[in-house]
C-alpha cells in the first residue's frame, strides 16, 4: 500500500510538472498587440465575456483603458468614453474586462496599459 501511494504521489507530481506555462514576452510592441488580440477574443462566440454579455443583454460602446500586470492579472480598467449604453451594462462589462487574464507572461515586476474599443451594441445575439 505504501509503493502504490509513492508511485500515485508521483504520477501526480510529473504530470504537474508537465502542466503548459504560459509563454514569455518581452517586446512591449508584441505584448500590446497580442494583448489587443486577447482583448477581440474576449468579444467572440464561445468566450466566457461573450456569454456573460448576452445572457445579461449588456449593451453600449466603450473605450476602456486596461492595465496588465507581468503574470497577465488585470490590474485595472478605467472607462475612457461610453456611448448607447446604461450604467448597470456599463459596470459590468468593466468588472468581466477586470476578471479576464492575459494568456502570457511579460518581464517580471512590469506594468503595460492599453486602450480598446469594444462594441457591444453590434455583437450578433
Amino acid at each position: 500500500m505504501r509503493h502504490l501511494f509513492v508511485w500515485l504521489f508521483a504520477i501526480a507530481f510529473a504530470l504537474g510538472a508537465n502542466a503548459q506555462k504560459k509563454e514569455l514576452i518581452e517586446d512591449k510592441e508584441t505584448i500590446l498587440a497580442r494583448a489587443s488580440e486577447v482583448l477581440d477574443a474576449s468579444l467572440r462566440p464561445g468566450s466566457e465575456v461573450y456569454e456573460a454579455i448576452v445572457k445579461e443583454n449588456l449593451i453600449g460602446r466603450y473605450v476602456l483603458q486596461v492595465s496588465f500586470r507581468d503574470k497577465g492579472d488585470i490590474s485595472s480598467v478605467f472607462v475612457v468614453s461610453a456611448e448607447g449604453h446604461d450604467i448597470r451594462s456599463q459596470n459590468r462589462f468593466k468588472d468581466l474586462i477586470h476578471l479576464s487574464r492575459m494568456p502570457f507572461k511579460m518581464p517580471k515586476g512590469r506594468q503595460y496599459r492599453i486602450e480598446h474599443t469594444f462594441d457591444l451594441n453590434t455583437l450578433p445575439r
